[in-house]
């Protein structure tokens, strides 16, 4: 036979007493607060650390694409005239300035151009291309620019730098991105600035670092 003891008020009391003992403990012990803390996050700062280097990082190349832009135009508008070994010099200093180990990611496109009469259509003084095998860069269209840039009275240089920007992909960004900037910069020494011969003048370059600019003319008027 089974027996069965009911237990008293007294055990019963005793029995809350030690479960509230018991859960008043557990309460009470705020060993390992810090390590859950941690757990929970731990995760979303890293995962703001990886973010916050990738965006830096990312904005510190965009702002030397955007000095080198104006670097090159700045050094062409200086002269009436730029061509031979002052083209491949001038290219140079802008990829020194970009700092790019690899320059053969970086294209370049300068045009120069006038405005023979006021109603007349935009003529080109000359064009200078960097690594224009990627293609990525297009001819630049003259008709757009308001005529407080462009006059029968004075030209414009149009400087355009385009990199393929390989980011950390450390979290949010998982594949390259193309950084470009464009600079409108008028002639200081002439009304207009000639690229190498002048009207129909084409120089391709290429360049795989800062000291090994090579270029050659494509096309001459």
């Amino acid at each position: 036979m089974i027996k069965f003891q009911v237990p008293t008020l007294k055990s019963l009391r005793g029995q809350a007493s030690r479960v509230s003992l018991l859960s008043r403990h557990f309460s009470e012990d705020d060993r390992g607060i810090a390590a859950i803390e941690f757990a929970i996050i731990a995760p979303v700062m890293i995962g703001m650390y990886f973010g916050l280097a990738e965006i830096a990082s990312a904005i510190s190349v965009d702002r030397r694409v955007s000095h080198s832009t104006n670097v090159i135009g700045d050094l062409a508008t200086q002269q009436p005239e730029l061509k031979d070994d002052d083209i491949a010099e001038v290219i140079s200093a802008a990829l020194r300035v970009m700092g790019i180990r690899d320059a053969s990611d970086v294209s370049i496109d300068m045009e120069s151009f006038i405005k023979p009469t006021a109603a007349g259509a935009p003529e080109s003084q000359g064009r200078i291309r960097l690594n224009q095998s990627t293609g990525v860069l297009t001819a630049f269209d003259a008709t757009t620019l308001d005529e407080k840039l462009l006059n029968d009275k004075s030209g414009v240089v149009v400087t355009r730098v385009s990199y393929n920007y390989t980011p950390l992909k450390l979290r949010y960004f998982d594949s390259d991105i193309t950084l470009a900037e464009t600079f409108l910069l008028k002639p200081r020494r002439s009304d207009s600035v000639q690229l190498q011969d002048g009207k129909g003048s084409l120089v391709d370059c290429t360049a795989t670092t800062y000291s090994d600019v090579t270029c050659s003319i494509t096309a001459s008027p």
